[in-house]
């Protein structure tokens, strides 16, 4: 902790240093700019010399290194993949925080990514894409980020990787072991016949999510 004392101090005893004394004092000053930033759906986590952003998609990391050295990183929480990096040395403070605002926009753009995909399958098509339809609805209207498609049986295989979750309407739903054994990638599941038969949205939109939840533990 730096008081006006000591800053003083320094930039006599380092009078042909202060460049680098700057340097070192605004990247100390960033640090603690972004881990005072309050942000929408991202959890600020400061540690020394690091934050850490959290968000429901990303897990992103700055940090400061010796010799004003930072490194900015988004990596995606599914697929582990780095979806932003950059390392730099402070130059000013307009420059690093304009760089801090491109990597928030990279984690926001991420964020908009829904958080599963789910699709439903009958004979044709025609029966689920209704009730596919009032799913998605319910889930928007309950703050859920999760795409709900439908499709008939044809092009399930053409499809059917594209998706976290696949569920089987009743009336082929006797192909379960068949679409298990072809998409051994993705969750295959059949709708309790009592849901479908009953209409009943949420809680087939309940036992989707929380396949995909238990798969993501």
């Amino acid at each position: 902790m730096f008081s006006i004392a000591n800053l003083y101090l320094n930039i006599k005893e380092r009078g042909d240093n202060m460049d680098e004394f700057l340097r070192e004092i605004n990247s100390l000053i960033y640090l603690k700019w972004i881990a005072n930033q309050k942000l929408h759906d991202i959890h600020v986590i400061e540690k020394n010399n690091e934050v850490i952003l959290e968000a429901a998609h990303s897990y992103s990391r700055i940090i400061l290194y010796p010799h004003s050295i930072f490194e900015e990183e988004v990596r995606d929480r599914k697929t582990d993949k780095v979806l932003y990096y950059i390392h730099f040395q402070m130059a000013n403070m307009k420059h690093a925080v304009n760089l801090f605002y491109e990597m928030l926009d990279c984690i926001y753009e991420n964020c908009s990514q829904p958080l599963g995909r789910i699709l439903l399958c009958c004979s044709g098509g025609m029966t689920t894409s209704l009730f596919a339809s009032k799913m998605q609805t319910l889930a928007q209207l309950e703050n859920r980020n999760y795409e709900i498609n439908a499709t008939g049986y044809g092009r399930l295989y053409e499809i059917g990787n594209d998706y976290d979750v696949i569920l089987l309407a009743p009336q082929v739903s006797y192909l379960l072991p068949e679409v298990r054994m072809h998409l051994e990638d993705v969750i295959v599941e059949e709708i309790p016949a009592r849901y479908f038969a009953r209409n009943e949205y949420k809680n087939v939109l309940d036992f989707a999510l929380t396949l995909i939840e238990e798969e993501n533990v």
